[in-house]
C-alpha cells in the first residue's frame, strides 16, 4: 500500500497542475478587475476564469503564503528576535507595527500583524526566522508553491513588495489559500477585526491592530465570510484573495489588478453570489459508478488485467456540479492504469463528466486504487502489434512529406534556374541588338 500511495501522490500532484482542465462551464459575471478565478476548496475545480494564469504582482495577498509556511515551520508561541535588516530595509511609506530592532514577539503577534495590519516587517522577521534571509525564504515559498500546484509562481520575498521576479497568478493563490485553510487557526488571523499587541522588551505600550479590509470590518458584506486579504501596491493596483462558506460549500475568490479599491470588492460579491448560486456540490460513491467500472485495465505497455468489480477500492469523493445536476448524472472514463512494483495493485484516473445541452463537462477527477492478480495480467499482442503498425505509418507519413518537399524545392529550384537562364539570354541578346544598332547608325556597321 505504501508504494501505490507513492504513486496516488504523483497522480495528484499531477491533477493539481492540470486542474483547470475541470471546468464545469463558463461563467457570466462581468467583472472589471484584469484576472480573477473562483474554485471550489476541497475539488479545486474552477467555477470562474478570467485569466486566471496570467502571471501578475500579487502585492500583500503574497502573505498568505508566509503565513502558512510560519505555520507549517513554527509553534505560534515561539518567540521571535527582530534584525536591523527585517524593520530597516523596507522603504518608509509601507504598511508596518513599528517594530524596532532586538525587539522580541510571537509568531502568533506577527501572524496578526500580517492578517490585520499587513506589516511587512513582521512578514520580514518571519522569513529571517525560519530561513535566516529574505532570498533563502523565497526559495522556500516557490518551493512550497511547486508542490501545492502553483507552477506559475515566483516569490522572492515574504512581504509582496514589487519585484521583477516576484509574481503569481489568480488561479496559484487559490490553491495557495485553499492550502493554507487546512491548517489549524489560519482563517482566524485572516478574519480578525482587531488584536491588541501586548507591551515586549522594547516597546512598553499595547500597540493595538484594526483592520482596513472592507469584508472584515464591515464596510462591505459578503455572506458565510472565512477570511481575506487585501493588496495594493502601484505596480499590482488592487488584489484581493477571499473564502466563504454557504451550505456546506467553501469558495475561494481571487481577483487581481483592480484599478480601484471598491471593485476589487464588488467584482469579489459578485463572482461569489454567482458561484454559490448555480453550482454545489455532490457525493459519488462507488454504486454511482458500477455502470462505468471496467472489467479489466490497460497498462502504458499494452498489457491488460482483468479485474472484478469488488476489486476497485473506490471511498466516496466530492465533486461540484451546476445546481440542476445530481451524481445520477454522472458518467465516469478511466485512464491507463499505474502498477504498483509487487504488481498487486495498479492507480487508475477516473475523469467525472456530466452532459448539459448536449456538451459533456469535466466537473473532478479522482485517484482510485485497484487490487491487481499478477496471473491475471497478459499482454495484448494484437495492441502492441497496432502501435507499431501505428508508429510506422506515422514514420511512413512523415518520411513521405518530407520527400514531396524535397521534390517540390528541387523542382522550384529548377524551374528557378531556367528562368534565371531565360531572362540571361534574353539580356545578351538586347545588349547585342542595341550594339548593332550603335554600329549602325555610326556609318561603321557592315552589312
Amino acid at each position: 500500500m505504501k508504494k501505490i500511495s507513492v504513486l496516488l501522490s504523483i497522480l495528484t500532484a499531477a491533477g493539481a497542475f492540470f486542474i483547470p482542465g475541470l471546468k464545469v462551464q463558463a461563467a457570466s459575471p462581468y467583472i472589471t478587475s484584469q484576472t480573477a478565478v473562483v474554485i471550489e476548496a476541497e475539488t479545486g475545480t474552477v467555477l470562474y476564469d478570467k485569466n486566471m494564469n496570467r502571471q501578475m504582482y500579487p502585492a500583500s495577498i503574497t502573505k498568505i503564503m508566509t503565513a502558512m509556511l510560519a505555520l507549517e515551520n513554527c509553534d505560534t508561541d515561539e518567540v521571535m528576535t527582530t534584525s536591523h535588516n527585517a524593520v530597516y530595509s523596507l522603504p518608509y511609506n509601507t504598511s508596518h507595527i513599528a517594530l524596532f530592532e532586538n525587539e522580541h514577539i510571537t509568531v502568533e503577534q506577527a501572524l496578526y500583524a500580517l492578517g490585520i495590519e499587513s506589516a511587512n516587517d513582521a512578514a520580514n522577521v518571519i522569513a529571517e526566522h525560519i530561513s535566516g534571509t529574505n532570498e533563502e525564504f523565497g526559495k522556500l515559498m516557490t518551493q512550497r508553491a511547486r508542490e501545492i500546484g502553483a507552477v506559475s509562481t515566483s516569490f522572492t520575498n515574504p512581504h509582496g513588495l514589487p519585484e521583477n521576479s516576484h509574481y503569481t497568478t489568480a488561479y496559484d493563490m487559490a490553491l495557495i489559500t485553499a492550502e493554507a485553510l487546512k491548517l489549524d487557526g489560519f482563517a482566524e488571523y485572516f478574519s480578525t477585526n482587531r488584536y491588541d499587541m501586548p507591551p515586549t522588551n522594547e516597546r512598553d505600550v499595547t500597540r493595538q491592530f484594526w483592520n482596513a479590509n472592507y469584508f472584515i470590518n464591515g464596510y462591505e458584506h459578503c455572506v458565510g465570510l472565512i477570511m481575506s486579504k487585501t493588496g495594493w501596491t502601484e505596480e499590482a493596483r488592487h488584489t484581493l484573495v477571499t473564502a466563504a462558506e454557504r451550505d456546506g460549500v467553501t469558495l475561494i475568490a481571487v481577483v487581481m489588478y483592480s484599478e480601484k479599491q471598491g471593485q476589487k470588492y464588488d467584482d469579489t460579491i459578485a463572482l461569489l453570489d454567482y458561484c454559490f448560486d448555480s453550482f454545489t456540490t455532490a457525493q459519488v460513491t462507488k454504486d454511482d459508478m458500477l455502470d462505468d467500472i471496467p472489467d479489466s485495465i490497460t497498462f502504458a505497455d499494452a498489457s491488460i488485467a482483468s479485474v472484478e468489480k469488488d476489486n476497485w477500492l473506490v471511498e466516496n469523493f466530492s465533486v461540484v456540479l451546476p445546481k440542476n445536476q445530481t451524481a445520477e448524472d454522472l458518467s465516469f472514463e478511466f485512464s491507463y492504469g499505474i502498477l504498483s512494483e509487487d504488481k498487486t495493485l495498479a492507480a487508475v484516473t477516473v475523469d467525472v463528466c456530466y452532459t448539459m445541452d448536449g456538451e459533456k463537462y469535466k466537473c473532478g477527477q479522482q485517484e482510485l486504487s485497484v487490487i491487481v492478480n499478477s496471473d491475471k495480467i497478459k499482454a495484448d499482442r494484437s495492441k502492441t502489434i497496432n502501435a507499431v503498425k501505428r508508429v510506422g505509418l506515422t514514420v511512413f507519413n512523415i518520411l513521405l512529406w518530407v520527400l514531396v518537399v524535397w521534390f517540390a524545392f528541387v523542382a522550384l529550384r529548377q524551374l528557378v534556374i531556367i528562368e534565371n537562364r531565360r531572362r540571361n539570354k534574353k539580356r545578351r541578346r538586347e545588349l547585342m541588338a542595341k550594339r548593332q544598332k550603335r554600329y549602325h547608325d555610326s556609318g561603321r556597321y557592315e552589312e
